[in-house]
């Protein structure tokens, strides 16, 4: 399935009052790879009049102000163009929610079912949260986190934000990505997954206090078993009252 990363900005946060979209920025990847900028296919971007006023607050956030959006079209003349690109995509949102809520708002407006019913929907953020429990999960936290360059973003952006999210998405799923690239084929045609380089695992030893702990612990098996517990046992050993052992 395409995956499709997308961010919106609004006149506001809630649909239900009557904020509406301003823009929409999408940004395909190119399997688990980040797109080349040179090609157009991987990319949607409209800016939308929102057919009301921009608040000043909102203003600052994005900097799209009302007689900007003016000369734009409105969104139901970029609808089918915005829905034919991310048609049968799994579309990857951060938060997903607030964008999916001014989507379906935007296409109930001109009777058109919800995003759901041609896309599978993503939300980053409970990914991030489970993978970073109790820390700031925001998209620039997240940046941050991941050694992702987020310099341009002096203001929000559909687009900026749409492809900073496509990078934070393929580093939040990078162990996955990690079994799927680098691969070749064996004989009939099977795929054989590329381990890993060992030079880049990291080794912890144990310190001379968890040793003894850990012996401490063994002691107090082998009591309870009356015996020897199988951590201390030899492991090229013959097996103890198996069948056919001696």
């Amino acid at each position: 399935m395409r995956q499709i990363s997308l961010d919106t900005e609004t006149t506001g946060r809630d649909p239900d009052k009557g904020d509406r979209l301003v823009e929409i920025g999408c940004v395909a990847l190119d399997g688990r790879h980040r797109p080349d900028e040179g090609n157009a296919d991987c990319f949607y971007h409209t800016l939308v009049n929102p057919e009301r006023e921009v608040p000043e607050e909102v203003v600052k956030i994005h900097g799209l102000t009302t007689e900007r959006l003016s000369t734009e079209p409105r969104f139901a003349e970029v609808a089918d163009a915005f829905l034919d690109f991310v048609r049968g995509s799994e579309l990857i949102i951060h938060n997903a929610e607030f964008d999916v809520g001014f989507i379906d708002m935007e296409l109930a407006r001109i009777g058109r079912p919800p995003i759901e019913t041609v896309c599978k929907i993503t939300d980053t953020l409970p990914l991030a949260r489970k993978m970073r429990p109790g820390q700031r999960n925001s998209l620039d936290a997240l940046c941050d986190a991941y050694g992702i360059d987020r310099s341009s973003r002096t203001l929000h952006g559909a687009l900026l934000d749409a492809w900073l999210l496509a990078e934070v998405y393929l580093k939040l799923t990078q162990g996955q990505g990690s079994l799927m690239i680098e691969t070749s084929s064996g004989e009939g045609g099977e795929t054989l997954l590329a381990l890993p380089d060992p030079s880049l695992l990291r080794v912890i030893r144990a310190t001379p206090d968890e040793i003894a702990a850990h012996e401490e612990q063994l002691d107090k098996i082998d009591k309870a078993c009356k015996g020897t517990c199988v951590w201390r046992k030899n492991p090229d050993a013959e097996p103890e009252n198996m069948p056919g052992s001696s």
